[in-house]
């Protein structure tokens, strides 16, 4: 291959890559066995309520439950079923993928101290039964944001 279409045909396997690679950004960490990722929460439409999200899986060969979650920036926050209902814990199997999304079970957290702005970064402390606990800085998004 020619060097000018070997730079080419490399300039253009990068700007494909990063276009694939493009998106809002999101937090992610990892704690005892458990691997969080695609955690963001939505900027809120009112300063009583908003929600977060991540995706929690277990790579353990036992299974784990979400305890609990805590914000600096909210008064409270509470673990919600796909139903909007209030569930005290979540469980996260052995080898399985807890998914809390948009639509589904989510974090709620209510009466911010200052509206998070798309753009900043909300601390969220998640607390799991075997992991221990684990803070992530959620990115903010407009709501909708994909």
């Amino acid at each position: 291959m020619r060097p000018a279409l070997r730079y080419g045909a490399s300039i253009g396997a990068l700007c494909f890559l990063a276009a694939c690679a493009g998106g809002p950004p999101t937090a992610s960490a990892t704690v005892g066995d458990l691997v969080l990722t695609r955690g963001f929460a939505y900027e809120p439409i009112i300063q009583a309520s908003g929600a977060a999200y991540v995706e929690i899986t277990n790579r353990g060969t036992a299974p784990d439950t979400l305890l609990g979650a805590s914000s600096p920036a909210a008064a409270g926050a509470m673990l919600h079923g796909g139903s909007m209902a209030h569930v005290m814990t979540l469980p996260i199997p052995a080898g399985g993928t807890l998914s809390l999304a948009p639509g589904g079970t989510h974090i709620m957290l209510s009466d911010f101290s200052a509206m998070p702005q798309a753009g900043d970064s909300l601390a969220l402390t998640l607390t799991f039964a075997r992991a221990g606990s684990v803070t992530l800085q959620l990115p903010v998004r407009k709501y909708g944001d994909e």
